[in-house]
């Protein structure tokens, strides 16, 4: 009895590691659609058209579909993948500079707080006075980053050379950020 107790048992155990082993080799051997949200929906893709993905999910059997402006991407059990558009929010390091925002208006930096003042002057290889304003904008990005800073509300503008000089300019404002400066 005893014996017949512990096969029984161990042929249950075969059983339910075969069974996870073989759902695991389903999940492994199916679609992944990526949402634009994040999330992921793993499935067997049937078609894309221009405006639909049709679909049926590794767990059921009816055919669903969803709009193609919901599908970030598609990555196929070949190997292959597709994407179709961009994440609706992307995370962004603290210290890029590209996310600092330079703006003339008060408004905008309405209960942050002041780190403390900047100015930059533009590079000298600026050709055009354009070249010259976005290379001064770009130090000062830079600068209000290592700060701590996330807007800077410019205080001074002022461009020189022109007609055959090399244009200049410089800028200087007050970079704000979320917490209060650091004493």
């Amino acid at each position: 009895m005893r014996r017949m107790l512990v096969t029984i048992m161990l042929l249950s155990m075969i059983f339910a590691s075969a069974a996870q082993e073989n759902e695991n080799a389903t999940v492994e051997l199916s679609d992944t659609i990526i949402l634009i949200s994040g999330r992921k929906v793993v499935a067997h893709v049937q078609s894309v058209t221009t405006s639909k993905v049709i679909y049926i999910p590794y767990d059921g059997n009816t055919v669903k579909e969803m709009n193609r402006k919901q599908v970030h991407r598609i990555l196929y059990k070949a190997g292959r993948v597709e994407v179709f558009n961009s994440l609706a929010a992307v995370m962004v390091d603290d210290d890029n500079w590209q996310t600092v925002i330079v703006t003339d208006n008060r408004d905008d930096v309405e209960g942050l707080f002041a780190q403390g003042d900047a100015s930059a002057q533009s590079s000298p290889q600026a050709r055009n006075a354009r070249a010259a304003r976005r290379s001064a904008d770009i130090r000062l990005k830079k600068r209000a980053v290592n700060m701590g800073g996330i807007v800077v509300l410019v205080t001074k503008r002022e461009s020189r050379g022109g007609y055959g000089e090399i244009p200049t300019h410089f800028v200087e404002g007050v970079v704000y950020g979320f917490e209060p400066p650091v004493e």
